[in-house]
Order: C-alpha cells, then sequence, then structure tokens
C-alpha cells in the first residue's frame, strides 16, 4: 500500500517533492508478484497483415495504371505505410509486464524498467478515440507515470492481456490516495491545479476564464472529457480531455463533488481506469 505522507500532490501549488531517505534499491520495494501480462496476439499480428495487405495493394494499383513505372512510383508510398503499421506491432511484440504489490516491470525487447508506485508524481492517460455509428469511444491506449520531482517518465502500454486490471492497480495506487487529501484541500479553500486547469470550492478556471459551480447549467461526462456548459445546454462553455490532466480520475471525482448538475453521456460505456 501507498503512504500517502511519501507522495506529492501535484494538484497544489505549495507542493514540495519528498525528503530522499536511504532506503532499498527500486528491485527490493516491488513486493511480490501479482500477475504477468504479455502482449497479445492481435495487437500485432493484425497491424502485420494490415501492413502487409496495403504494401500489396498499393503496389498492385501502381503497376495496373501505369506498369513497371506506376509499380515505381507507388512502392515508396506502400513502403511507408507498411513501416508505419509494422514497427510499432513488432515493437509490441516483445511487450511483458509485471505486476507487483508495490509496482511494475516494464519489458520491452531488450529495454526493462522498474516503477514503484509510491515514486511516481504524475499519473496521465494516453487516449485512442473512435467515433462509431452508436456512439464515442475513449480506450486507455496507455498510462504515462512521472516520477517525483519531474524526474524519468515511463509510458505503460496496455496492448497486453487484461490491460484493464494493470490500468485499476495503477489508479488505485498511484491516483486513489490522493483522492480523499485532495478533496479536504478544496473543503480548507485551496486551489487545486490539474494542468493547465484549477479548481477550488467556488468554481473552475481555465486558462484565463473561470465559471463558478454554481453558473454552470451542466455538466455532462463523456468518453475521455468533459464538457461544461454555462447559461445554456446547447453550446459548450469549455471542454476538458481527460488526457490532458494528471490523475484523471481524481479530476473527475471532485468534478462530480462540486457540479450541481452532471449527466453521462456515455452510450457504449468506455473504459476510464
Amino acid at each position: 500500500m501507498v503512504k500517502l505522507a511519501l507522495m506529492t500532490h501535484p494538484y497544489r501549488r505549495d507542493s514540495t517533492p519528498p525528503e530522499a531517505p536511504m532506503r532499498r534499491s527500486a528491485e527490493d520495494r516491488l513486493g511480490r508478484l501479482r500477475s504477468v501480462h504479455r502482449a497479445t496476439r492481435e495487437s500485432f499480428v493484425l497491424p502485420l497483415v494490415f501492413a502487409s495487405i496495403l504494401l500489396v495493394l498499393t503496389s498492385t494499383l501502381g503497376a495496373t495504371a501505369d506498369g513497371l513505372r506506376g509499380l515505381l512510383l507507388s512502392l515508396p508510398f506502400g513502403l511507408a505505410c507498411f513501416a508505419l503499421l509494422a514497427i510499432p506491432a513488432i515493437r509490441r511484440r516483445g511487450l511483458c509486464i509485471e505486476v507487483h504489490d508495490c509496482g511494475l516491470v516494464v519489458h520491452q525487447r531488450r529495454a526493462r524498467a522498474v516503477i514503484v508506485f509510491e515514486d511516481v508524481d504524475e499519473l496521465w492517460f494516453e487516449l485512442d478515440r473512435r467515433s462509431l455509428p452508436f456512439g464515442d469511444l475513449a480506450l486507455i491506449r496507455a498510462v504515462r507515470l512521472v516520477e517525483h520531482g519531474g524526474g524519468p517518465a515511463h509510458t505503460i502500454p496496455l496492448h497486453v492481456e487484461l490491460g484493464h486490471e494493470i490500468t485499476r492497480q495503477i489508479v488505485r495506487h498511484c491516483s486513489l490516495p490522493l483522492a480523499a487529501d485532495a478533496e479536504k484541500a478544496l473543503r480548507a479553500g485551496e486551489t487545486l491545479t490539474f494542468g493547465k486547469v484549477r479548481i477550488d470550492a467556488q468554481g473552475i478556471i481555465l486558462g484565463k476564464s473561470r465559471a463558478a459551480w454554481k453558473d454552470l447549467r451542466l455538466v455532462r461526462m463523456q468518453p475521455g472529457r468533459i464538457v461544461f456548459f454555462r447559461g445554456q445546454t446547447v453550446i459548450p462553455w469549455r471542454t476538458v480531455s481527460l488526457d490532458k490532466v494528471p490523475h484523471p480520475t481524481v479530476f473527475m471525482n471532485l468534478v462530480r463533488a462540486c457540479a450541481p448538475r452532471i449527466e453521462v453521456d456515455d452510450r457504449l460505456g468506455a473504459q476510464m481506469g
């Protein structure tokens, strides 16, 4: 379990990094191994198949249209598209994530990263957005973790078996311990900062614009974003994308606690961690 006293509060202006006492190495602090998650076959096989089909298709169309000259002109484009799709897929093939009681070990080909939950200062989502006939979808493609003092950032790809369980564990250890303290600070009159968004007990500030909570007619929770309406419920006043704020689950819960009217528009049940 993460000790809240050891964590900074990136949403508070007066936050200070924790002291760095002599302590065990990251390896020694990982704790018991809970599960191992390897890259799914679909995450690299399907992109490779699609890339190969695209390469053959572009080459065939070029050759059909203008013979050898057309083939030579279309081949570089086909190869570029193949590389764009195939290289990330090949890199994902060796992906393996070990989940421990107190941290993660991420294996990517020849690289190996050890992340201890209590060393994490900021948690960010990286989202994939898709528009489908029946609604929008936002999927967490990766989680980015920044350690205390601005020090190293780790991107955790989630193209693995049961990737949502890894997200759940990360949020549980790195964001959930901050929630109660954030609510207490808000009630005490502090202004909390989430990237370019600030909130206090009276309202929300985005850039140079401020809206009091009581003046917001509606706050709509949509896949991957929160839409704020002031004065009416047709044209949004502002929209906050959840991949643009640190600790998005903490931010969402504070908005829910402060906004007078919340509406959930998530017909496809997009997973936000």
